[in-house]
C-alpha cells in the first residue's frame, strides 16, 4: 500500500495551539491557587507561633506569681494566688481585664476566651511530669482560642493555643530526714573541739570547708562543693553523717543561694517603742528602730510580735534577756550581737503577714548590703526559732568552751555567706525549720521556675 501524508493546514496549527494555551492558563491558575493557599498557611502558622510564644511568657510570668504565693496559701491555691497570677496577665498585656482563674483541674479542654488554670501540685501531664504531685510547686495552663486569617479556606477557623508552666521550690536536698538547716559559702572551724549536733538535717557547703582537730558532727547530709581543708581532723574528728562514721562528702553540683529571689520589707513607720536604753521589764512593739537599742546587764525586755526594721545593732549585755515569740529582726545596719552571759530566747513568726510586712520562720535578716555580721558569744540557755540569713555577711559561733547554743530550739536554719566556729561550744540544731510557708514537710530550698 502506498504511503500516506497528511499536511495540517494553518487553521488547523492555530487550533492546536489554542487548545494548548488552554491548559497551561489551567495549570498556572491552579499552580497560583496552591501558592496563594501555602502563603495564606504560612502566614497563619507564623501568627500563631507568635501569639504562642507570647501566650507562653505570660503562663511563666504566672506561674512565678502564683509560685511566690505559696508560702502565704499554706501550699494550696487560696485568693491571693489566684489574684497574683491574673494580674501577671495583666502587666504582661495578655488581656486587659481580670480574669478568674479555675483552681486544681488536670484536664485541659478548648475555651472560647483567654482562661486559666491553677494546680498546687502539677498534675496535667501525669506520670511524665517529674513535679507530680508535688505540693511545693505551682502549676499555671493558660488556654486561647485564636482565629485564623485563612485556614477557614481549608477548614480551620480556629486554633486552641495551650501554654503550660510550673514554679516552685527546687530543694537542696529533698530527702525525708528533713533536708537542709545548714547553707553556707564557706563553713571554717577555726578551733579544735567544735561540735555541731543536727537532728534530721543536712550541712550543705558551697564553698570551701575547713576542720580542725578534734571537730565532730551529727548530720543527715554534710556535702562540700568546694576544697576541704582537714587539717589532721581525717584521724581525729568524729563523723556521724546518715547515722554511720561517715566523713562530709565531695559534690560537684553547685547549689545557688536558696532565699536569693525573697523580696526584703519595707521600712514601716518608727516603733511608739523606739528607744536605745530599754528599762528592764520593758514591751517593745514592732516598727522603725533608726539606731538600734541596747540591753544593759540584768535587763530583760521583751519582744512583741511582728517586724522590727533596725537601722543599728541589738546589743544584749552579759546577763542580759532579750524574748520574743513572732518576732522578725531585719538589719539594714547593725546586727544581732549577744554577749558571753547574756540570754536569747527568739520565735520567729509562723505565717507571712503583708500587713505586719513579717516572713514565715524569718527570724534575723539583714540587708545583702549591710556590711556587718553576726556574733553569737551567749549562754547556754539561749536559743533561736527559725531562719537566721546573712546573705553576704558572717555568722561567727564564739560562746566559749562547753557552752551549748540553741538546745532549747525546736527548728532553726542558717542561710550565711560563712560561718566561724572560733570555740569548742556545742551548736544544737533539732530540726530544720527552713520551711518559708508554714507546713511542717516544707524544707529550705530555691524558688524557680521550673517548666
Amino acid at each position: 500500500m502506498p504511503k500516506q501524508y497528511f499536511r495540517l493546514n494553518a487553521s488547523s496549527k492555530m487550533k492546536i495551539l489554542r487548545d494548548e494555551s488552554g491548559q497551561v492558563l489551567v495549570l498556572v491558575a491552579l499552580s497560583l491557587t496552591l501558592l496563594m493557599g501555602a502563603m495564606a498557611l504560612a502566614i497563619d502558622v507564623g501568627f500563631v507561633r507568635f501569639q504562642q510564644r507570647q501566650l507562653q511568657t505570660a503562663a511563666d510570668a504566672a506561674a512565678i506569681a502564683a509560685g511566690l504565693e505559696l508560702g502565704n496559701c499554706n501550699n494550696t491555691v487560696c485568693a491571693n494566688m489566684q489574684t497574683a497570677a491574673a494580674t501577671a496577665l495583666k502587666e504582661d498585656g495578655i488581656t486587659s481585664t481580670t480574669i478568674t482563674p479555675t483552681a486544681n483541674q488536670c484536664t485541659v479542654s478548648t475555651t472560647s476566651g483567654l482562661a486559666m488554670i491553677i494546680n498546687v501540685a502539677p498534675c496535667v501531664l501525669g506520670a511524665s511530669d517529674p513535679n507530680n504531685g508535688n505540693t511545693h510547686m505551682a502549676e499555671v495552663v493558660l488556654t486561647e482560642p485564636q482565629k485564623t486569617f485563612f485556614g477557614a479556606i481549608i477548614g480551620v477557623r480556629t486554633w486552641n493555643l495551650v501554654a503550660r508552666a510550673e514554679a516552685g521550690d527546687s530543694y537542696i536536698n529533698a530527702n525525708t530526714s528533713g533536708g537542709n538547716c545548714l547553707y553556707t559559702n564557706g563553713l571554717a572551724f577555726n578551733s579544735s573541739d567544735g561540735t555541731f549536733a543536727l537532728n534530721s538535717c543536712g550541712i550543705y557547703d558551697n564553698g570551701n570547708l575547713q576542720t580542725d582537730n578534734g571537730d565532730s558532727v551529727t548530720a543527715s547530709t554534710f556535702l562540700y562543693y568546694g576544697t576541704w581543708s582537714p587539717n589532721n581532723c581525717n584521724s581525729s574528728c568524729t563523723w556521724n553523717i546518715g547515722g554511720s562514721n561517715t566523713p562530709p562528702a565531695h559534690t560537684t553540683t553547685p547549689q545557688s543561694n536558696p532565699l536569693a529571689n525573697l523580696t526584703p520589707p519595707t521600712q514601716p513607720a518608727t516603733s511608739t517603742t523606739n528607744t536605745q536604753t530599754p528599762n528592764s521589764g520593758a514591751t517593745l512593739q514592732p516598727g522603725y528602730y533608726p539606731n538600734g537599742f541596747n540591753l544593759n546587764s540584768n535587763v530583760s525586755v521583751t519582744l512583741n510580735a511582728g517586724l522590727y526594721y533596725m537601722g543599728g545593732s541589738i546589743n544584749v549585755d552579759s546577763g542580759a534577756t532579750l524574748t520574743g515569740t513572732g518576732a522578725e529582726l531585719y538589719f539594714v545596719n547593725g546586727s544581732l550581737q549577744p554577749n558571753s552571759g547574756s540570754t536569747l530566747q527568739l520565735t520567729a513568726p509562723t505565717t507571712t503577714s503583708p500587713t505586719a510586712g513579717t516572713t514565715a520562720n524569718m527570724l534575723v535578716w539583714e540587708a545583702s548590703s549591710n556590711g556587718s555580721g553576726m556574733t553569737i558569744d551567749t549562754g547556754s540557755s539561749s536559743y533561736f526559732n527559725g531562719i537566721i540569713y546573712l546573705p553576704t555577711q558572717t555568722l561567727t559561733l564564739n560562746s566559749g568552751s562547753g557552752v551549748t547554743i540553741n538546745n532549747g530550739a525546736t527548728a532553726t536554719a542558717l542561710d550565711v555567706n560563712n560561718m566561724i566556729v572560733d570555740d569548742n561550744e556545742t551548736f544544737k540544731i533539732n530540726g530544720s525549720g527552713g520551711y518559708l510557708g508554714g507546713s511542717p514537710s516544707k524544707i529550705l530550698g530555691s524558688f524557680a521556675l521550673s517548666e
